[in-house]
């Protein structure tokens, strides 16, 4: 994985690196669920019974902000944590900007969240601080956290803070 948490005097946040924009929802969304569990919780989700589906969200009238985007997707896992009981475990999205709108297409895998020993709450996607950027061909990046490494680009890195 190629998520790194990012520690805030109040907040916590995640910082991902990765070679796609879908693939970087990926990672940021997977981080933001490894947030609410302990390491040893981690390693036990895959001996839990897990299921799939199709979750979407779209943005309309908006071709090309992804930043929203994310912050929409972000809200739709926590949505579905809280309200559906499924705890995200795995996802593969598809980015579709259309003429006028934006969308998120993911099959996901999740189990019942239930099952799930979380030690940690997350009220809230902020747009505090939130990136999503393209490097260029050997533009770097560093986060300001010295336990998170440089990215040399080409590659995609974003951070989101979540209030907690």
């Amino acid at each position: 994985m190629s998520f790194w948490t990012l520690e805030t005097k109040a907040d916590v946040g995640i910082c991902g690196y990765s070679n796609s924009l879908p693939n970087l929802f990926k990672e940021i969304s997977l981080g933001m669920m490894n947030l609410l569990i302990p390491d040893i919780e981690a390693r036990n989700l895959n001996q839990k019974i897990r299921k799939t589906a199709q979750w979407n969200v779209e943005l309309q009238n908006i071709s090309d902000d992804y930043e929203s985007l994310i912050l929409l997707w972000l809200e739709e896992i926590l949505y579905k944590l809280e309200i559906e009981n499924k705890f995200l475990v795995d996802m593969q999205c598809k980015l579709l900007p259309r003429d006028n709108s934006l969308a998120c297409e993911s099959q996901v895998s999740y189990v019942d969240a239930d099952e799930v020993n979380r030690h940690l709450e997350i009220k809230a996607v902020t747009s505090h601080e939130l990136l999503l950027k393209l490097l260029a061909e050997n533009e770097s990046y560093l986060s300001g956290d010295e336990t998170i490494p440089e990215l040399v680009g080409p590659a995609w890195v974003g951070k989101v803070i979540f209030d907690i």
